[in-house]
């Protein structure tokens, strides 16, 4: 245990930070993407809500590739990072897998809520550790419910987010909405999340965090966002070839 303690240390704790708030950006832009369609040209806060509680009902599996921009604090150098994000209700089961960034690319987090199993595999050593979620949580440093979908599509928003239309605009000659969100909720954390949506499509395109002192912390890009696809519960579990996995206690 103690190598793997210095390896969760070393290297998750500080991936996992990052990725937590690229995952938080991401589904706020799940719970706005899902609220969205149909709304109207101008639609309110209140319209948004009501039209996302009934959404959320709905949904099944989702698939999303990200890019994203972050700082872990003032002065700090901005990181880019690829993340491909695969979830299915119905098996309770969600993969994060970094498909770019200068050290990390590689590593996999699966959450098997079902079976209360978490794995992380490390592209470095080949190896992966699995274990009860609450074990894996505590070496990694953050609470892995945060990665249940489940549990993210069961939220009632209207009771979470202030959801506020500010304006439209264009990029690359296409239309687009912005809408506000702010956490209702001390538990939530403080900060402002802004989403840019094609008044099209109603697709997300992108989503920017901002932290209580009017900082940006995180900058979402979506290559692409597909939601109720066919996804293979094997697949989402699935581990790179010769991965040695360690079971921790």
């Amino acid at each position: 245990m103690e190598g793997v303690d210095r390896w969760f240390r070393r290297e998750d704790r500080a991936v996992g930070r990052a990725a937590m708030v690229v995952l938080a950006a991401c589904f706020v832009a799940l719970l706005l993407l899902s609220g969205l369609v149909s709304v109207g040209a101008a639609p309110t806060g209140d319209q948004i809500a009501a039209r996302v509680t009934e959404k959320l009902k709905q949904i099944q599996t989702v698939q999303a590739d990200i890019v994203a921009e972050f700082s872990e604090g003032p002065g700090k150098s901005v990181v880019k990072m690829g993340i491909r994000v695969t979830a299915d209700r119905a098996a309770k089961l969600t993969r994060m897998e970094i498909t770019q960034h200068p050290v990390f690319e590689g590593q996999i987090m699966i959450l098997d809520t079902k079976n209360d199993q978490a794995t992380v595999y490390m592209p470095v050593t080949g190896q992966a550790f699995r274990g009860k979620t609450a074990s894996i949580a505590a070496q990694l440093g953050f609470d892995l419910g945060t990665l249940d979908l489940n549990e993210l599509l069961s939220m009632d928003p209207k009771n979470l987010l202030s959801c506020t239309f500010l304006r439209q605009e264009t990029i690359n000659r296409l239309p687009y909405y912005v809408v506000e969100t702010r956490p209702k909720v001390a538990e939530a954390g403080p900060g402002v999340q802004l989403v840019w949506v094609d008044a099209e499509t109603y697709i997300v395109y992108k989503v920017e965090m901002y932290d209580a002192e009017g900082s940006k912390v995180a900058s979402v890009t979506f290559d692409s966002f597909q939601i109720d696809i066919k996804l293979d519960a094997n697949k989402i579990k699935e581990l790179p070839r010769g991965t040695k996995v360690t079971e921790i206690k």
